[in-house]
């Protein structure tokens, strides 16, 4: 971009500019505040009116622009914090691993022996609610991280209360409602001992809860077998007897009497018989039921479950939970948003550690009162238990007395008739009974030792396997996501900074925008460039340039334009470049022209022009010479120099008086036109100064340099002090050479083609 400073102004013969904004024959604006009807301005309560380009907000256009001129910074920046963010936010997600233990667990009883097993849904959804249950359960959990594989490891060893780490990070689930119940484990930690806490929870479940059901089955067979047993012994102590009887009779069966009342005796020993069976099968049922329910209350896993029972209804520790509820609800909400050794985090860890282990102690001491109560007094589900039986077992045996004494009453009747062969008959019969009783007891006994062979409901069918990567895509999710919002921020704060300073972003924003109108822009070259006389830009500068001076022309044959004050608002927004190019431009037109310049404090056009620099306008100012002895004539045709000349205090103060009104009268006598490169406006009273002698100014700013709040305060300074003006001139715009301009350019002269001819 043309960046033509102050201090090193541009060579007249390499003019730039393109003609822009409303028509040369379009009125120039005077030096009201009016706008044109495209400009939007906006009223503030109790103050002037500005437009909207300097009080609106950011809008799409302003955000490319700021955008468009901080690229480099944007692009770096933005790189960095971007590449930074994704960086720790992939070290804040860590690679996660997953440990996976599947179990089948049938719908079906698998029974061989046994039939009508319920295989209802309902059945299911309660075995499996009870699986989940049992597999989370404490005792379960606990026998796994007692497991020497597991508490030896670094994962549980770092825990203060590994078995709720467990519980916390522990998985178990029937997956889409299937017969496969899943036990997993993902996290950070060593995928291996992920994969040996798995398989520990795996056995402590098997051991605790499915080998403690088949365990139920052999102690129902056992029972079976042993009152198998003692009856197989009344039976031989029976035959026995039953035989000595028959020896002692002389008959291996006794015959039953004739009479009516005896038959009746008879029928009704027979049914007092079974009914004494059926009692003794009851009792056998009872005992069984009873050592049954014995052995589960004296398992420990029953006193555990008790102990967690009482946990959970003692307020005290339903305080302490919801305690640690909202303890990890802070902790997950801190470790969101804060790093992870923040002192908030510190404390709120602190605190969930001491709530645990306070927990800890609680059930502790709730296990050793337990155990207290259990050695000094049975257990109260247990007592119950025993009590029931013993009530239960007391009225069959009473039951059992009462028949055994009426059989023994039906036996004397029926042996005082004479009936001596009648006991035989009721010993054979409740041998029968018992025979019958023992088969069936065997029967059953078979059945059991079936059943155990066949195949258990619940099997394990996968030990722990290691699934590394689980969360790899989330995290490569997470750090492009990070990333981006990292570069998008970094975008919009840049751009929001660079707005706040409003720069030019093109003519439209001083003509629309401002209300002043574009007599010109200027393309933007490199000093490189403009070196090179014969670059297709060069060529459009001169030809826009030319049109800023027809502008000036032709406005001057209907008005008074003779004398032009080119300023800017602040330094380094291309006036001298514009000044010296317009004037060498109407130099080239034919007309006298007067460039002076008027940047008393950081003069440039002598370096310019390569002149000296004293003996110009300070010492017409002091009255050291005349005007007419320090012009100078430059090297190009029709233009004479002014320059500078040495600045003080005096020639300062000379400019705010009326020492200059001759010297412009006499100017305007002997040149056409006469152009001023003036101060800054903005800072400087100078600038005003000379407008006072002059038609006219037109205002010099540089696209992406110049800010727009500046530009607009220098127009109202210049309107405010009755400068008309002109217009503005805008410099470093962006555009391409016009081929007619360059082909024209880069043509030869006509009578250099007829000298070619001739030759």
């Amino acid at each position: 971009m043309s960046h033509s400073n102050d201090d090193h102004p541009q060579v007249p013969s390499t003019p730039p500019v393109t003609v822009g904004g409303p028509n040369p024959g379009d009125a120039l604006i005077p030096g009201g505040t009016s706008f044109p009807p495209s400009t939007t301005v906006v009223s503030t309560p109790g103050g002037p009116r500005s437009p909207e380009v300097i009080s609106g907000g950011m809008d799409r256009s302003w955000f490319y622009h700021s955008l468009r001129r901080r690229w480099l910074l944007v692009l770096g920046m933005g790189l960095v914090l971007s590449l930074g963010t994704a960086g720790l936010l992939w070290w804040l997600f860590p690679q996660s691993a997953s440990a996976v233990a599947l179990f089948q667990v049938s719908s079906e009883e698998q029974s061989l022996a046994f039939s009508g097993m319920s295989n209802e849904t309902r059945q299911f959804e309660i075995l499996q609610k009870t699986q989940l249950a049992l597999l989370k359960s404490y005792f379960v959990l606990q026998d796994a991280v007692r497991n020497p594989d597991v508490s030896s490891l670094a994962t549980i060893a770092n825990e203060d209360d590994p078995i709720q780490w467990l519980d916390d990070n522990l998985h178990v689930s029937f997956p889409q409602e299937s017969e496969i119940l899943k036990i997993s484990i993902s996290g950070s930690e060593n995928p291996i001992e992920l994969q040996k806490i798995v398989d520990a929870v795996a056995k402590a479940y098997e051991d605790r809860v499915i080998y403690a059901a088949r365990t139920k089955k052999l102690s129902t067979r056992e029972t079976l077998a042993r009152s198998l047993g003692d009856l197989q012994s009344e039976i031989r102590r029976k035959m026995e007897d039953f035989e000595d009887l028959a020896k002692e009779l002389g008959t291996s069966e006794g015959e039953v009497g004739t009479d009516a009342e005896s038959r009746i005796l008879l029928s009704e020993m027979r049914a007092q018989t079974e009914a004494l069976t059926t009692m003794r099968q009851q009792l056998l049922q009872a005992q069984t039921e009873f050592e049954i329910i014995q052995r589960q209350l004296k398992d420990p896993s029953v006193l555990e479950s008790q102990i967690d029972a009482n946990l959970a209804a003692d307020p005290q520790v339903a305080m302490m939970q919801n305690q640690l509820m909202s303890i990890d609800m802070q902790l997950q909400d801190l470790q969101s948003r804060s790093r992870r050794s923040s002192p908030a985090l510190q404390r709120l860890m602190r605190e969930k550690q001491n709530i645990q282990q306070r927990i800890a102690q609680y059930r502790s001491q709730a296990k050793q009162q337990a155990a207290a109560s259990e050695q000094n007094s049975p257990n109260a589900m247990l007592r119950q238990v025993t009590g029931d039986y013993r009530i239960r077992s007391a009225m069959l045996l009473r039951e059992m007395e009462n028949i055994q004494r009426q059989l023994e009453s039906s036996k004397e009747i029926l042996l005082s008739k004479g009936e001596k062969s009648l006991e035989l008959t009721v010993r054979d019969a409740e041998l029968e009974q018992l025979k019958e009783i023992a088969h069936e007891m065997s029967l059953k006994i078979e059945s059991w030792d079936i059943e155990m062979d066949a195949p258990q409901r619940i099997l394990q069918i996968q030990q722990a396997q290691i699934t590394p990567g689980i969360n790899t895509v989330q995290r490569y999710l997470i750090a492009s996501f990070g990333g981006v919002a990292a570069f998008a921020l970094t975008c919009l704060g840049i751009a929001y900074m660079e707005f706040r300073n409003r720069r030019l972003n093109g003519p439209g924003q001083v003509d629309e925008g401002l209300g002043i109108r574009v007599v010109g822009t200027l393309p933007a070259l490199s000093s490189r460039r403009l070196l090179d006389p014969n670059h297709p830009l060069v060529a459009q500068l001169t030809e826009s340039i030319d049109g800023v001076r027809t502008l000036l022309m032709h406005d001057a044959t209907s008005k008074q334009r003779q004398v032009v004050l080119v300023t800017s608002a602040m330094t380094l927004e291309g006036r001298t470049t514009v000044a010296s190019q317009l004037a060498a431009s109407l130099a080239r037109a034919g007309r006298r022209t007067l460039l002076v310049d008027g940047d008393l404090r950081r003069p440039a056009l002598h370096a310019l022009f390569d002149v000296p620099l004293e003996d110009g306008l300070c010492e017409v100012l002091r009255a050291e010479a005349n005007v007419a002895d320090v012009i100078r004539p430059s090297h190009a045709e029709g233009l004479w120099l002014l320059t500078a000349g040495y600045c003080d205090v005096d020639s300062i103060q000379a400019l705010a008086t009326v020492q200059l009104k001759p010297v412009f009268e006499k100017l305007r006598s002997d040149y056409d036109f006469i152009v001023i490169d003036g101060p800054p406006i903005l800072g400087l009273s100078d600038s005003l100064l000379f407008g006072q002698y002059c038609d006219g100014a037109l205002l010099s700013v540089l696209r992406d340099h110049s800010e727009v709040p500046k530009i607009y305060q220098a127009a109202e300074l210049l309107r405010g002090v009755g400068i008309r003006l002109l217009g503005a001139v805008v410099n470093g715009v962006s555009t391409s050479a016009d081929r007619r301009v360059t082909q024209l350019r880069l043509s030869a002269p006509k009578a250099e083609r007829e000298q070619l001819q001739e030759i």
